[in-house]
């Protein structure tokens, strides 16, 4: 087991993400500092409130995220539906850079939390092809 800062992502968001589809997440606050490093990326199918868990979250991207920023209407205009899963723009809404994308092969189960989290997974599997980066 290895203890990594996670953070859980609504289905299918980390599908497009390894697809190539979406480059960057969408969040209503800040990380607490940058850079981070090896963030692991957990997908869920449930939205979470504060406080909530969901057990059935699977672990499926390591990425580093360097650069977060305002999300403007602009930006939103830009960006696909793949990116924004049909919601509307909201003013106070940043977008977090994701970089260094690397898909996990084996795919371990993880709890989903709201925020950025601290979790023990399995020795991570990561795939063997191209890293992914936009």
């Amino acid at each position: 087991m290895r203890e990594y800062s996670a953070l859980s992502i609504v289905s299918p968001a980390v599908d497009n993400i390894l697809l190539g589809c979406k480059s960057v997440e969408i969040r209503s606050w800040l990380p607490p500092e940058l850079p981070i490093y090896d963030l692991l990326l957990v997908q869920n199918n449930n939205y979470l409130n504060d406080g909530d868990s969901d057990p059935d979250g699977v672990a499926l991207a390591l990425v580093d995220i360097f650069k977060v920023y305002d999300w403007t209407y602009n930006d939103y205009l830009q960006r696909s539906n793949e990116v924004t899963l049909g919601r509307e723009w909201k003013k106070g809404y940043y977008i977090w850079e994701l970089e260094n994308i690397r898909k996990i092969e084996n795919k371990p189960k993880a709890v989903a939390q709201k925020g950025i989290y601290t979790i023990n997974v399995p020795e991570l599997i990561l795939c063997k092809s191209r890293r992914l980066s936009f």
